[in-house]
């Protein structure tokens, strides 16, 4: 039998605000009920080689700041959606530069089960490349914005 696991944390695991130039790498984020990683008005933060797994919301959300990246990164059996990159200025069309890069995202929207993407963008200047997605009820990639990059994922 497998060991049952209960959170009652409703914040995010790991909060991350104002930082510059941080790696979070190769941790495994799993059993909240909340998000998993939020990463808020930091510059060059990535989050790199993780496993993020039965979480209550999304998996890592970037909001604000420039130049953050979610790499190479593990995200399956969230209630929400995988990764949210948002930044950048609208009025001037100043992009983030923030980057979903090489992730496998699945089994997403588990409780919310549209509109919840495996990655949302939202701003300007922000990639979505080279990841893999699959099986969820709803879509694989979704935003707004301007100057965004879509290119190469896998999705199916």
């Amino acid at each position: 039998l497998e060991d049952a696991v209960v959170s009652e944390n409703p914040g995010p695991l790991i909060a991350v605000r104002g930082a510059k130039h941080l790696r979070i790498a190769g941790v495994t984020v799993e059993a909240g009920r909340g998000h998993g990683i939020v990463v808020e008005e930091s510059t060059g933060v990535e989050v790199a080689g993780c496993t993020l797994r039965n979480l209550g919301r999304v998996g890592v959300t970037v909001v604000g700041g420039e130049a953050c990246s979610v790499r190479s990164c593990d995200i399956e059996g969230v209630g929400e959606g995988g990764v949210v990159l948002s930044g950048g200025d609208r009025q001037t069309l100043r992009p983030a530069g923030h980057v979903a890069f090489n992730n496998h995202i699945h089994h997403y929207s588990r409780l919310c089960k549209t509109y919840t993407p495996a990655v949302r963008i939202e701003g300007v200047g922000n990639r979505v490349e080279h990841n893999r997605i699959h099986d969820a009820p709803h879509n694989a990639v979704q935003g707004g914005g301007n100057d965004h990059v879509i290119a190469y994922n896998e999705i199916y």
